[in-house]
């Protein structure tokens, strides 16, 4: 069904059962699928479309409507308590009257579990639309290349990275990225790709501040999932320290020097 909607009159949005539901002013519920929103361009952002990270358990508490059924919907919230510290925040919240609560609907918790499993196979179906679009070796790099020529080295994919939090950045060092260049040396975004392709967390920000509208959240996770499957870290999630995170510069330089070598780990063994 087409429709249209006055933005104005629109007084609650949810997803809900593959739709993108909008509820107005007079009561009226118009729906729309998500699949073909998000084929026609909208819907989403291409990260979260990625994304598989669809109930933050990482998290102290993880909350959303998935779950609440019956006479709960669209009244209360189903909480996952995932931490210590999570269970202490709830507790206290009821022992002090701000919140209520109350045990799961075993119904609610089985159609929660798939929901979330059909969105995780939504990311999937996404990830593999996406990443093979760009294709495989000189022809993916030969792209990312193409793509990047246009930026215009604003900093803000640096800026406003989560992961990026070097004091001096190599790419503001002018032997590796001569100043003044334009098209910008693609030393620029090969520095970035090493040093936050095992961190990235696919936050989109690189990609939704950048001015040029490259497509930069896409390459970093692109890359990031290839390291993911390298060496078992799921960046955001995992609690040990990623793989370039265990390298300390000075010993790596002083390592260099004396064996000629940048081999810091073999990944083909």
């Amino acid at each position: 069904e087409k429709f249209e909607v006055d933005p104005d009159d629109v007084v609650k949005e949810e997803i809900d059962k593959g739709q993108f539901i909008i509820v107005t002013k007079d009561g009226q519920h118009k729906g729309i699928s998500m699949d073909e929103l998000e084929d026609a361009g909208y819907g989403r952002r291409p990260n979260c479309r990625r994304c598989k990270m669809k109930i933050p358990r990482q998290a102290d508490l993880a909350c959303g409507n998935w779950g609440v059924i019956g006479d709960k919907a669209g009244k209360a919230t189903f909480v996952e308590v995932c931490s210590e510290k999570g269970a202490d925040l709830l507790n206290r919240a009821a022992k002090a009257g701000a919140i209520a609560t109350g045990p799961a609907n075993p119904k609610g918790i089985e159609i929660r579990g798939k929901v979330e499993n059909a969105m995780l196979k939504l990311g999937d179906k996404w990830r593999a639309r996406y990443f093979e679009s760009l294709g495989e070796g000189k022809e993916r790099l030969q792209k990312v290349m193409e793509d990047s020529s246009r930026c215009t080295k604003c900093y803000a994919c640096i800026e406003n990275c989560p992961i990026c939090y070097c004091v001096e950045c190599s790419t503001k060092k002018p032997y590796l990225v001569p100043p003044g260049v334009l098209p910008v040396p693609f030393m620029f975004h090969l520095i970035r790709y090493a040093h936050v392709a095992d961190s990235c967390v696919n936050c989109g920000q690189c990609e939704e501040n950048c001015p040029m509208e490259i497509a930069n959240s896409l390459y970093m996770h692109a890359l990031q999932t290839d390291m993911e499957k390298m060496f078992g870290h799921t960046p955001g999630v995992d609690m040990e320290l990623p793989v370039l995170a265990l390298v300390e510069e000075q010993a790596e330089r002083e390592r260099l020097f004396k064996t000629g070598s940048d081999q810091i780990f073999d990944v083909f063994k």
